[in-house]
This record gives structure tokens, sequence and C-alpha cells, in this order.
């Protein structure tokens, strides 16, 4: 176990500190090297500026230079006014390799104090996390204010950490890059190195560039979303019972009472006074609310009733929606403080760059310290608000109340999700429908998940062992009932709390129906729409061997030009017999190249896929592979061709190749067809990803459509 645990550890500082000490080590090394360069630079440049003027010294008044001068440079010996004019070009040589030197001597600083940098503001931002959590565990108020301290400064933290260790990686890059510049090492392998290191400054500072965008746009964005709500409000009048048992629980209690009461079919009993949105009908309001699920209340006697809503009346008196609704504009600022950084590495291989992925495990760290404060004192108060319904009702109301409803809840969500999967053939009343269920079915067996959670929309809350072991009750002996069907007069318990409840139920039902409705007609337009996304007949795909033909055919023309000079001209230290042999030579293979490259170019080329909406014919294998017979695609680009994985659906017949088809290759245990070719004319490789995945979404959705219309 502590293994376990030290391996996160470990891996936050390798990452947040380690890695940025490692630049500042890097630095280190580079400071002496510059020195050592610069010293070299200069003295190179006192020898040249001595030899020039010992030659300069050697010229006749006429200005006629000695002849007798010597100068070797490069491996060659030059004489006379060659000599002098090596001399000078070594020179100038030199004294560009002192300014070159003098300008990598400013940078080893820059990446030593950036390393320096960003591991002291991680390991300041590590203790400080730690300590804040620490002090927000003692106190909701401390770590109110400590969260809100971390609001305003994770940003700017994690922006500064981005483009430090940016600036401090293109210092380094730019520091051996100019090692190449200062030693004249123009060679094609110098040149690859020199565009290497370009590639990397421009990715830092693009990267760096994208997560402050990104920072400053989320830095305005702390406001949460309204809570969503399916469901309506029940004035005393719609609902006279319920609303006597909360005025006289409230008053028990001395809690505020909610400002309205609202009834729906999902989700949990909670409570809110943060900003929602009702629906149907997109009704906005802030007012303090307590939410009751309709389908829990028939299943559930009338004090474990008041229990729940004795338990959720005590957040009230608790202050813990008003204490929610300051604490979640934080967190959502935070959060998508992490998420903007989370962005600028996007699109890079293998998950977040060097570059991003300390800011990012720095801030989650950060974030994790204050989400155990959270929870602990989450846990706290959902122990006290259980004390208080068992206040206003009895221990082993509470608890039964808690048994019962993680009882009910998997055969609600059962009738609720089959209305919801056919909107057409579901019941007038879903209240009913789980009644009847339920009194077919009995309600599940709540022993198996009693280390759940049971479900909120904005807190969390302990396992329901914990709250049953917290309020002293023997769990054994409420588990022995809890999973008893409902009582023969559950339905009529809904008439106690409701004027009309089965208008009500009927009412509740018709807008789970009407969102159901919408959803599946959102569903149907989206399939619908993917099913017709790819054209009616064959789509051929031929691979792309232009550039390459293009590129034999100048070869073949540059080798045909020489060969002509050859010939013709002869080259200077050639016997001019073995010169015209050269050029026939270049002449016949240029002519070779040449043709080879039209060749390419006028030939007709198969396709080496063919497109069509039920399958995909690959060239060199006997029948086409069928889209519902793919279990799984990936599409990558290799070396400048594109690579198509497919894995076969179990049990589908091996395909069959023909003739010599270089392009595929097959293994039949694994069931994987691999199909490499060049890309197709003017596609990219996403393109080509994206085509693909269109015509197996249409395949997919053409299945779905087919057994929703057998249904």
């Amino acid at each position: 176990m502590s293994t376990e645990r030290g391996r996160p550890a470990l891996a936050l500082l390798l990452s947040t500190v380690l890695l940025p000490l490692a630049l500042l080590a890097l630095g280190l090394w580079q400071a002496p090297r510059a020195v050592d360069d610069l010293a070299e630079a200069e003295n190179r440049e006192a020898r040249m500026g001595k030899a020039v003027s010992l030659m300069e010294a050697r010229i006749a008044p006429g200005g006629t230079p000695d002849m007798r001068m010597q100068y070797r440079r490069n491996g060659r010996l030059y004489a006379g006014p060659l000599a002098l004019a090596e001399a000078r070009e070594d020179l100038e040589d030199a004294q560009r390799a002192i300014t070159v030197s003098r300008i990598r001597g400013w940078l080893p600083p820059v990446v030593a104090g950036s390393g320096a940098l960003v591991a002291a503001l991680s390991a300041l931002a590590l203790l400080g996390a730690v300590a804040l959590g620490r002090a927000g565990r003692l106190s909701r108020d401390a770590l109110l204010r400590g969260f809100s301290v971390v609001r305003h400064l994770l940003p700017p933290l994690l922006g500064a950490q981005v483009l430090l260790l940016a600036v401090g990686i293109v210092a380094a890059v730019s520091f051996e890059s100019l090692a190449i510049v200062e030693v004249g090492d123009f060679s094609s392998g110098g040149i690859k190195l020199l565009m290497i290191a370009a590639v990397v400054a421009v990715f830092s500072l693009v990267t760096a560039g994208k997560a402050l965008l990104q920072l400053r746009r989320a830095m305005g964005l702390f406001a949460p979303d309204p809570l969503e709500v399916q469901g309506r409000a029940v004035t005393p009048a719609e609902a006279p019972g319920l609303w006597r048992m909360i005025d006289d629980l409230a008053t028990r209690l001395g809690a505020l009472k909610p400002d309205q009461v609202v009834v729906g079919l999902t989700g949990g009993f909670h409570v809110s006074s943060g900003a929602k949105l009702l629906q149907p009908g997109n009704i906005e309001t802030s007012a303090r609310m307590l939410y009751l699920p309709l389908p829990y209340l028939p299943l559930l006697r009338q004090d474990e009733v008041a229990a729940i809503i004795g338990h959720e009346l005590a957040h009230f008196s608790g202050g813990d929606t008003e204490y929610s609704l300051r604490f979640v504009p934080i967190y959502a600022g935070v959060g998508r403080s992490l998420e903007a950084v989370a962005l600028a590495g996007i699109g890079q291989a293998g998950g977040p760059s060097l570059l991003i992925r300390p800011a990012l495990q720095l801030g989650v760290f950060v974030l994790d310290q204050f989400h155990h404060a959270v929870r602990h004192w989450s846990r706290l108060r959902e122990f006290a608000a259980d004390a208080a319904g068992a206040g206003v009702t009895s221990t082993e109301a509470a608890s039964r109340a808690l048994l019962r409803t993680t009882a009910a809840h998997r055969g609600i969500e059962a009738v609720l999700e089959a209305a919801y999967g056919t909107p057409a053939s579901a019941p007038p009343d879903l209240v009913a429908a789980v009644l009847e269920h339920a009194a077919e079915q009995g309600l599940a067996d709540p022993a198996p998940h009693l280390e759940e959670e049971v479900p909120h929309p904005t807190d969390t809350h302990p396992p329901t062992r914990q709250r049953i072991a917290a309020l002293g009750s023997d769990l054994p002996t409420l588990l022995a009932g809890a999973a008893l069907p409902p009582e023969p007069d559950a339905a009529a318990r809904l008439a106690g709390y409701f004027a009309d409840p089965a208008g009500l139920c009927r009412r509740a039902t018709e807008d789970f129906m009407e969102l159901a409705q919408a959803q599946a007609r959102d569903t149907h337009a989206a399939v619908q729409a993917a099913a017709e996304g790819v054209a009616a007949g064959p789509l051929p795909l031929q691979a792309n061997h232009r550039p390459l033909a293009i590129a034999l055919v100048v070869i073949g023309l540059v080798f045909g030009l020489c060969g002509v000079a050859l010939v013709l001209l002869g080259f200077q230290g050639v016997e001019p017999g073995f010169a015209r042999a050269m050029g026939a030579v270049c002449l016949l293979g240029g002519a070779a190249t040449g043709a080879a490259g039209l060749w390419r170019l006028w030939r007709r080329q198969e396709p080496f896929l063919v497109l069509r909406p039920e399958d995909v014919q690959v060239t060199g294998l006997e029948q086409p592979i069928r889209w519902d017979d793919v279990a799984d695609l990936d599409v990558s680009l290799q070396r400048g061709a594109v690579v198509m994985r497919m894995l076969l659906v179990a049990g589908t017949a091996a395909p069959v190749r023909k003739g010599k088809a270089r392009n595929v290759v097959l293994d039949a245990r694994r069931r994987i067809v691999t199909v490499t070719a060049n890309l197709p004319r003017g596609m990219k490789a996403q393109d080509f990803a994206d085509l693909i995945g269109r015509y197996r979404a249409a395949a997919a959705a053409r299945r779905w459509l087919a057994e929703q219309t057998a249904a």
C-alpha cells in the first residue's frame, strides 16, 4: 500500500519540481561552456588578427602581395593573394563567432533562472496547498477563504509555469543551436539540427501562448451554470399535506422553510439555494428549493419521508446551501483554469507535453487538497443532517429511509429508463408503473450497495453503511425488512401529501415523456443524418503517386542535362572519352528515371480502397469487408503513408488474399487487416480518418434505424 501511495507523490514531485530542477542543472552546465567558447573564440580572433597583420605587412608598396605567402584552411593550402583572402575570411569568421558566443553567454542564466523559478513556484504551491487544505479541514470559513485565494492565484501561477518553462526550453535549444552557427557547421546534419531546434522553439512558444490565452478567457468564467431540475413546483393548495409536514418539521428544527417545493420523477431528494432552471419550460428561479422525487414517496412510510425532509431542511439551518452557493463558483473557476491548461495541450500525441504536464499536475494536486477538505465537511454535515432528521422522527425511521431509498433506486431507474427508451409505449402514469413494478418484483436487496453513496446534484455523501453506523442503528435487523414489497395502502399515501395525486403524477409523466420524446427526436434526426452522410454509390480512393512521379521526372531531367553537358562540353580535368561515357550513362539513367515518372503520371491507377455504404473493398482481397463485421478501426500516418487497421468481429470469415497484394497484411489469428497506401490526392490523414469514420458510423446508424423500425 505504501508503494502504491508513493508512486503518485513521486510522479508529482518528478514533474513539478525535479523536471524544473533538471532545467536549472542544464543552465548551470551550459554557463561554463559559454565562457570557454567565448574565450576560445577570442583566442582564435587574436591568432587570426595576428596572421592577417603579418600577411598584410608583406604586401609590397605598390600593392603586390608576396607570392611566397601560404595559408592552410579547411584542409587546403592557399598561396599569394588567395592566402591573404582566406586568412581575412577566417578572421571574419572568428569575429562572428565572438558575437555569437556573447549572445550565447546570455542564455544559460535564462535557462537556469527559468528552471529555478518554476521549481520554487511549484514547491510554494505544493506546500501552500497542503497548508490551506489542512486549515480548511479545521474550519469551513478557512476553507472558503483559502480556496478564494487559490482561485485568484492559481491561474497566473499556472500561466507563469508554462511560460517560464517555454522560455527556458527555447533558451536551452537556442544555446545549442547557436553553437552550430558559431562553428559555421552548415552541412546537411547541421541544417537538420537547426530545423529541429526551430520546431521545438516554435512549438514551445505556441503552446505557452495557447495556455495563456485559454487562462485569460477562463479568468472571467467563475459563475457556474444553473442547476437544471426536471420537475414542477407545487403550491400549498396543490400539496396541503406535504406543506403541513414541511412547516411542522421546519418549526421543530428551527430551520428555514423552502420558498418552493418541486416534485419530479428523476433524481434524489435535495435542497438548493442557487440559480436553477426548471424543465420543461426553462423556468429560471433562485429561490430556496426542496426537491422531492415522486416515485419514492409511495414506497416510503410517512416517518421515513419525514426523516428525509428533516435531513434536507437541516441543510438550510446549517447554512449548507448558502455555503455551497459561495463555494461552487470558486470550484468552477479553478476547474476551468485546469481545463484551460489542458486545452493548450490538445492534439499532442501521448497526452500533455512536458511543457504542459507540470502545470496541469500541480493544478490537479491543489484542487485535490481542497476537494478532500470539501468532502470532509460534506461528510460531517451529512452526518449532522442525518441526526437532525432522526431527531424529529426516530433513529429507526432515518435508518430505514436510507435503506429503503437504496432498495427502491434500481427498480425506479429500470422503469424510467424503459419509458425513456421507448416513449411511444410508455404508461400514462410512471409513478403507478413504479409501484406496480415494486409490488410484482419487490425491491432490490440494499446489502450489496451499502458502500455506495446516495446520488446528489451538488454535494457528496458518505456511504450508506457509515451513515447508519453513525446513527447507531442495528444494521442486520434493518436489512431484514428493507427489501420488502410496498404495503397494500402504498398508493393511498400520495393522497396524504397532494390534493390530486393522480393528476400530478400524470402531469409529471407528461413532462418526463416530453423531454424523452424531444431527446428521441433529436437522436433519430442525428442518426438519420449519419446514415445519409455518405455517398450512395461506390467511392474509389486512389493513392497519390504524383509527388514521387514528378520527383522522378525532375531527377531524370537533371541527369539528362548533366549527360548532355558531359557529352558536348566534357569536364575539366577528365579525359574526353571518359567524360562522354559518363554523359551517356547519365543520359540513359535520366531517360529511364524520367520515363518511370511519366509512366506513373499517365498510367491508370487502381484504387486501393472502394468505399460503399454497406462495405469496403480492399484491393488485394477477394471479398469486400462489411462494415458490420468491423469491431474496431484505427488510422495512423507512418512515414508519409496512411495505415488503416481493421479488427474483425469474432467468428467473421478470414479475408482471402488475391494476387500479390503488397499493401495488405492479414493477421488471421488476431483477425486484423492492415492496409498501407499513400494518401489520396488533396487529402490529409485526418480527412481520410474522418471519411472512414463517416462510412462506419453510417452503417451503424442504418443498423440502429432498422432495429428501431423492427421494434
